[in-house]
């Protein structure tokens, strides 16, 4: 609850405490951790491991009652590594002629001896059989020196250097844990804020896709963001259903003025009314095309491409256009077969308008990717405008626009909606010598079969086949 509490407070207070709490827990810390040693290096208990042995050693030589009880101690001692030899108690006096210095094994060991033990260095016994021993002082009279085997070599790090680290480590540790929480609840609303913009569209998906909770910021953002998300729905949808009560109302109109041309005696000013009327019914068939939500509900099929590109190309020659296929004879791709026909459609219609000769090309890639060309011998498209002639509503004044050719600018724009809804790409090109080529590629589909590359046969070869 506290925790829930804690993400719905201000990014202010979330920030001040992210700040405060590292530097209180790193103040509690040091001062926990201050008298801790958190490491024992190992010439250190090198030393305490000896001054217990030699402690011990010095006890049973105080319960050993005759000589020969003495010799066989010293003897079994001697085999485990710690040289030693019983000397005068006179050898319990310091040598004064060298000092020893703080890191030698025999000031280590005396260190982890008991203050209630007398010792002394000396560098030489009066038997000379050691040198450099470290005399102890058994308590009945005896004394007996030992030779402390070589101290282990120094570690590569140092004992305060390791305490050190230990102890930044146990401090850093929360900190860190603090600085990902933190960061984590003051980002993750955003990076979801993100995510549902990239994929959020104006007229689909759920009404509210940004989740309101987290902090106070972050919640009155979602919330703002929600409702303007469903202002703009509601302005789409309102205008979309004025543009086509408007598109709908209109045919009626258009219905009595056909009929009451055909009934013209005029042959010309018949002509002209019902090429007005087509270009009237042309133009409200565009704005439902773009204004449709049937695209998205219709399925992907598999669907041989050469057939649905040639039967495009047949019903414009029917017509009497000069259209050709040219591409593989066989070639199935995923696809909604009926909104890619209209794209081709509009394409070679638009071609129409301006060129004598139409080309449409099939193309198909190693990995299954696709490419539709539509290539025309009319004058072209300056490059400042390939890009666009793409947007909806957008006409050009150029070469490639007449001033009998009418139209609200919705072909290309819907070429590009069908294109882009397949997950691929619309390009504008200018070709050589003169015209215009618009490529439609498509993506890869996941294949179960092994792909082989189709024999590319143009619209002459199979004439002659």
């Amino acid at each position: 609850m506290m925790l829930k509490h804690i993400k719905a407070s201000s990014i202010r207070w979330q920030i001040a405490a992210s700040a405060i709490v590292p530097v209180i827990l790193v103040a509690f810390l040091l001062i926990l951790t201050q008298p801790l040693t958190l490491y024992q290096p190992e010439s250190l208990s090198y030393a305490r491991a000896t001054a217990l042995k030699i402690e011990m050693v010095t006890e049973q030589v105080r319960a050993a009652d005759t000589p020969e009880q003495l010799a066989g101690l010293l003897a079994i001692v001697s085999d485990t590594g710690l040289r030693l030899e019983e000397v005068p108690t006179t050898e319990l006096t310091p040598d004064p002629t060298q000092p020893i210095p703080r890191n030698d094994p025999r000031q280590l060991v005396r260190n982890n001896l008991p203050d209630s033990i007398t010792t002394s260095f000396r560098n030489d016994t009066s038997t000379g059989t050691l040198r450099n021993v470290l005399v102890v002082d058994t308590g009945d009279g005896r004394a007996i020196a030992f030779l402390p085997p070589p101290a282990p070599a120094a570690p590569w790090i140092t004992e305060k250097q390791i305490n050190l680290t230990l102890k930044v480590m146990v401090v850093i540790l929360p900190i860190l844990l603090v600085s990902l929480y933190a960061a984590s609840t003051i980002t993750a609303p955003l990076l979801k804020f993100a995510a549902a913009a990239e994929t959020l569209r104006p007229d689909e998906g759920p009404d509210r896709p940004f989740d309101e909770d987290g902090a106070a910021e972050i919640h009155t953002l979602a919330k703002s963001l929600n409702d303007m998300r469903s202002r703009v729905r509601s302005m789409i949808e309102d205008r979309t259903r004025m543009l086509r009560a408007i598109s709908h109302d209109l045919r009626t109109p258009l219905t009595r003025l056909r009929l009451r041309a055909e009934r013209s005696n005029q042959p010309e000013l018949k002509a002209s009314f019902l090429a007005d009327i087509a270009a009237l019914s042309d133009m409200i068939d565009d704005s439902l095309i773009y204004l449709s939500k049937e695209m998205g509900a219709e399925k992907l099929l598999n669907t041989d491409l050469p057939s649905l590109l040639e039967t495009v190309c047949a019903d414009f020659k029917d017509m009497g256009y000069d259209v050709k296929y040219s591409g593989p004879e066989r070639f199935a791709y995923h696809c909604k077969p009926r909104w890619l026909a209209r794209a081709v459609t509009n394409l070679v219609e638009n071609s129409t308008k301006f060129a004598h000769q139409i080309t449409v090309t099939l193309s198909a890639f190693q990995g299954r990717s696709v490419r539709i060309s539509v290539q025309d011998d009319g004058p072209g498209l300056p490059a400042e405008l390939r890009s666009r002639v793409l947007e909806p509503f957008f006409k050009v004044d150029t070469a490639r626009t007449s001033s009998d050719r009418t139209g609200f600018g919705l072909g290309l724009s819907i070429v590009d909606d069908i294109v882009r809804a397949h997950g691929g790409s619309t390009e504008l090109l200018n070709a050589s010598p003169h015209g215009l080529i618009v490529h439609i590629d498509l993506p890869a589909e996941d294949a179960s079969s092994i792909f082989t590359m189709p024999q590319l046969k143009s619209d002459a070869a199979r004439a002659t086949a």
